[in-house]
C-alpha cells in the first residue's frame, strides 16, 4: 500500500527546500478551492505508483504547500523541489522536460466547456458562429498553452497569472466566459463560491491538449515507472474505470450527452508531431450520434 501523506512546507521559493528522503515524490498542492481536478490527478498519481510497487518499492507522496504559476512549476522540477507536475503538453516543455507521453485524461482536457455568469445564458444563446464567440472575452491562464491555442485561432483572451483569480474575474465581468476542461468543469462549479456559474454545454471548443505527468530531464527512473504504470492501467482497463468513476470526473458520463452540442473546431500550432495522436487506446471522444456508449477513440 503507497501511504499518501500530506505534508506542509512553507518556504521562500528562492531558498532550498529542506531535504527529502529518495522514497519520496513531491507534488504542488492545489491552487485553489476551485481547482478540485487537482484530486484527480493526485489520485491518479497515487494509483499509478501502486501499481509499480512490485517493481520499484512502496514510496510516500507528499503535496508540498506551494502555489506557483505553470512555468514555475517546471523550474521546481529543475531545482529538485519537486518530483512530478501535471500540465497540458507543448513542444518547448517536451524539449526541455520529461514527458510521459500518455494522456492523463483521454484528451478530454482538450474540450472546453464555457463556464458563463446565468446572467448571460441568453448571450450565448445567440451565439452560433466562432466569429460571434471571438467578439467576447475569455478568462484563461497567462502561461497555459490553451491561451496560446486560443489566440492563435483569434480568440481574444484575458490572461491570468493565477488559478484563484480566474472564477473571480469571471464573477467580476472582467471576461465574459472561462473555457474549462470538460474533465474539470463539473467538479468546479460544484463549490459553494459558483453557484451564480453555469456550464454552457450547447457550444464547446475542442483542440488536441493531452495533460502529461512531466518529471526533471534527470530523473529517467521516475519517468520509465510512471510511464509502466500509466500503460499497465490502459491495458487492464484500469484507467478507463478511473476516469467513469472519480468524483471529480463522473458527472461527464457518457459522453453522448454532448452529442448535440455545437463544437468548434480549434488547431493547437504547439502540439508535439510525436503526440501519439494515432494510438486509440489514449484517447475519447464525443460520439457523432446517441445511438451508442462508445466513448473512446478518433
Amino acid at each position: 500500500m503507497i501511504f499518501y501523506r500530506l505534508a506542509t512546507a512553507f518556504f521562500l521559493l528562492t531558498s532550498p527546500l529542506y531535504a527529502l528522503a529518495q522514497d519520496t515524490i513531491r507534488t504542488e498542492s492545489a491552487q485553489s478551492a476551485d481547482n478540485l481536478s487537482h484530486i484527480y490527478y493526485q489520485d491518479l498519481l497515487l494509483k499509478v505508483l501502486q501499481s509499480t510497487e512490485a517493481d520499484f518499492g512502496k514510496v510516500d507522496v507528499v503535496t508540498v504547500d506551494i502555489n506557483v504559476s505553470q512555468s514555475r512549476g517546471f523550474q521546481l522540477l529543475d531545482r529538485d523541489m519537486l518530483d512530478v507536475f501535471w500540465a497540458g503538453t507543448n513542444v518547448e516543455r517536451e524539449q526541455q522536460y520529461g514527458a510521459i507521453a500518455i494522456p492523463l485524461i483521454g484528451g478530454l482536457l482538450g474540450i472546453r466547456v464555457p463556464v458563463i455568469d446565468k446572467a448571460n445564458l441568453t448571450l450565448f444563446e445567440s451565439i452560433k458562429t466562432a466569429e460571434q464567440l471571438k467578439k467576447l472575452k475569455a478568462c484563461q491562464g497567462s502561461q497555459w498553452p490553451d491561451s496560446d491555442i486560443l489566440e492563435f485561432n483569434g480568440y481574444n483572451v484575458e490572461r491570468i497569472i493565477s488559478f484563484n483569480l480566474m472564477y473571480s474575474m469571471l464573477k467580476q465581468g472582467r471576461c465574459d466566459y472561462f473555457p474549462r476542461g470538460l474533465n474539470e468543469v463539473y467538479a468546479e462549479l460544484s463549490a459553494p463560491t459558483n453557484q451564480g456559474l453555469v456550464a454552457y454545454e450547447p457550444l464547446l471548443l475542442r483542440y488536441p491538449l493531452p495533460m502529461y505527468f512531466f518529471v526533471s530531464k534527470q530523473n529517467e527512473q521516475l519517468k520509465q515507472r510512471l510511464s509502466l504504470g500509466l500503460n499497465r492501467l490502459i491495458d487492464s482497463g484500469e484507467l478507463a474505470t478511473f476516469i467513469k468513476q472519480h468524483p471529480t470526473t463522473a458527472d461527464i458520463f457518457p459522453l453522448s450527452r454532448f452529442s448535440h452540442s455545437h463544437i468548434l473546431e480549434l488547431t493547437n500550432p504547439h502540439l508535439p508531431e510525436t503526440t501519439p495522436l494515432d494510438d486509440n487506446r489514449l484517447w475519447w471522444r464525443i460520439p457523432v450520434s446517441t445511438g451508442g456508449d462508445i466513448e473512446r477513440g478518433h
